[in-house]
């Protein structure tokens, strides 16, 4: 995502919330096990309600191109990455990255129609700038499972 400009939509809340369900429940679909047994969910809030320098917003990949595909596969190398680095990440970030291997692994392109979502860490006070006040943020709930129990 151009980190100077964010794809602001018109009926921006609207928008958002509906994309934020698309994702949740994709997100509902993906294992327990495969979450390690901490199953995160995206909300919109208002900006301010965030606690954070920054927020999520979707990027949206059109993978029936060849520009799309190469942002695809970029983006599972940066899940790959993360996943080999997580003691270097932050919090959101790790979020974010877990997210979207989900997003991945849980739904082809059919399902997306070839606009895939992809969670992106953008900061508040360029979402600010431009008018936008709610953007998304996540939800962890940690579920018992017997693996988890058993580490």
């Amino acid at each position: 995502m151009n980190p100077k400009f964010i794809h602001k939509p018109s009926g921006i809340s609207e928008d958002l919330t509906a994309i934020a369900y698309k994702v949740n429940e994709v997100l509902r679909g993906y294992s327990d096990k495969d979450w390690n047994y901490s199953r995160i969910s995206l909300e919109l809030c208002p900006l301010e309600s965030i606690d954070s320098p920054y927020a999520m917003w979707i990027e949206r990949v059109y993978t029936a191109t060849e520009h799309g595909k190469t942002e695809l596969q970029t983006l599972k190398e940066e899940v790959v990455w993360g996943a080999r680095h997580s003691n270097e990440l932050g919090i959101a970030e790790l979020v974010s990255l877990r997210i979207n291997r989900a997003l991945v692994e849980a739904a082809s392109d059919e399902h997306w129609r070839y606009i895939r979502p992809v969670v992106r860490l953008v900061k508040r006070e360029l979402l600010t700038q431009q008018g936008i006040v709610s953007a998304l943020w996540y939800r962890v709930c940690e579920v018992s499972g017997e693996e988890f129990d058993n580490r």
